[in-house]
């Protein structure tokens, strides 16, 4: 269920530079609502230290998500800084996705999460979906526009529950099924964040909101997956995820190259290819992999672009808005 958003990072920081939230503010108000929140419920020792452990690694990043829920709140007119609160419980919600994400993928073992015992991980993540969800209840906002924050809040983690069972069944034939799967398990949280700072905000369900995250966050998966693709030694050729690089290829490789679909398939171990990096890079070129899933990135961006161009707010606002796929 975890997620990353790579595309938007740059922009992000630049406009909410331009728009008054510091970088460095924003992230230390954040942290303090995070670290506010892990302390008050994690009451036995380990578990806060483990659960601090986590906390730290993530605040180390640059909280993309807890920065989209303040852009858009910013964006369609509110004000002061209860927001930060909001944004701390969504990047909550996220990291106990991707701990989970983590702990069933078992491709990740450079995050402290994954230098613990699963069992206390998962605690730790399941305390952490809970802990998001009490933070944006003891908001500061009137109390109808908590209540549909936290029920989208809910809608979109089941959403992404969904996503990632799929993902795991790795039962993906058609680049329908990948599209669908990835607008369940990565652009569920892009929507979540986008859609909650808009709420907050106004009081009222945007749906252009709603479809321009959606394609957002499929163009950034879809970017995820093209730099993936070369990663030999963790990457979706070599773990035989179905993505839409991955079904491309598959569809047009030559018949020299067979032994891909043959070790795609089961039928050959790392083992048994682990010296053929070379020609797979290949065949990778050979068939216009990397073009063709460009190309559908771009497809995406376009089309948040269209729809964000609907949107009936203040022209500066748009613009921050807009740079985000760029």
């Amino acid at each position: 269920m975890g997620a990353r958003i790579d595309i938007i990072d740059e922009s992000l920081s630049h406009s909410l530079t331009e728009m008054g939230d510091r970088m460095e503010d924003l992230a230390e108000s954040v942290a303090k609502e995070i670290r506010g929140g892990v302390q008050t419920y994690f009451a036995l020792p380990h578990l806060y230290e483990q659960a601090t452990a986590c906390v730290d690694e993530k605040l180390r990043g640059s909280l993309p998500f807890a920065r989209l829920t303040v852009l858009h709140y910013r964006a369609f007119g509110g004000r002061g800084p209860a927001i930060y609160r909001a944004a701390g419980a969504i990047e909550l919600m996220i990291l106990g996705a991707d701990i989970v994400d983590d702990l069933q993928d078992k491709d990740n073992n450079l995050t402290a999460w994954s230098r613990m015992s699963p069992e206390i991980a998962l605690n730790i993540a399941l305390g952490l979906t809970l802990i998001s969800g009490q933070m944006l209840l003891a908001s500061e906002f009137p109390l109808e526009r908590i209540h549909e924050a936290v029920q989208y809040m809910n809608t979109q983690s089941l959403t992404a529950i969904n996503g990632q069972t799929a993902d795991l069944l790795n039962d993906i034939q058609s680049e329908e099924d990948y599209l669908r799967m990835i607008k369940q398990k990565s652009a569920a949280f892009v929507v979540a964040a986008c859609m909650i700072g808009t709420l907050l905000a106004t009081g009222e369900w945007n749906s252009h909101v709603r479809d321009y995250a959606e394609e957002l966050g499929i163009a950034d998966q879809i970017k995820n997956d093209i730099r993936d693709l070369l990663d030999w030694e963790r990457g979706d050729f070599r773990n035989r995820k179905k993505t839409l690089s991955t079904l491309y290829l598959l569809q047009y490789i030559a018949e020299e190259d067979q032994w891909i679909a043959d070790y795609f398939e089961g039928r050959l171990r790392m083992e048994e290819i682990g010296h053929r990096r070379e020609e797979f890079e290949r065949a990778v070129e050979r068939t216009g992999t990397f073009l063709y899933t460009s190309v559908r990135m771009r497809m995406h961006c376009y089309n948040y672009l269209r729809i964000v161009d609907k949107l009936n707010i203040d022209v500066q606002w748009k613009n921050r808005i807009i740079a985000l796929a760029k």
